[in-house]
């Protein structure tokens, strides 16, 4: 392990950008944007945003040391066959990153930890 990072969000915060497409263009990846397009459930539109939002500032907290110079939209959280969050950057890095994501009915939270490379093999 060479760092962690937490973040936690309100819902509510992204009660008004679920609705504004230029504010949550801003920080969803192209992948992420084809998903949340395809969302029907409000209530989960906003989960979704939130989450995603969360977990990108829990990684930039992780990542802070390593002077790296990316927007939100670089990095995508998705989920693998069995529902399980995963991060993917659009640039080369020497770092994992492993990311957990949990919400309640007002928050979302995010935990991410930076494995290095070259020590985990």
């Amino acid at each position: 392990m060479k760092n962690i990072g937490i973040d936690i969000v309100e819902h509510s915060r992204f009660e008004k950008i679920v609705e504004d497409s230029r504010r949550y263009e801003r920080f969803l990846s192209s992948d992420e944007l084809e998903i949340f397009l395809n969302i029907n459930s409000n209530k989960r539109k906003i989960e979704y945003l939130a989450s995603r939002f969360s977990a990108k500032e829990s990684i930039i907290k992780a990542i802070n040391k390593e002077k790296l110079s990316f927007s939100y939209k670089d990095v995508s959280i998705l989920n693998d066959n069995n529902g399980a969050p995963y991060v993917k950057f659009n640039f080369e890095v020497d770092f994992d990153i492993l990311i957990s994501i949990s919400h309640s009915d007002t928050n979302s939270v995010a935990f991410a930890i930076m494995i290095d490379k070259k020590k985990s093999g």
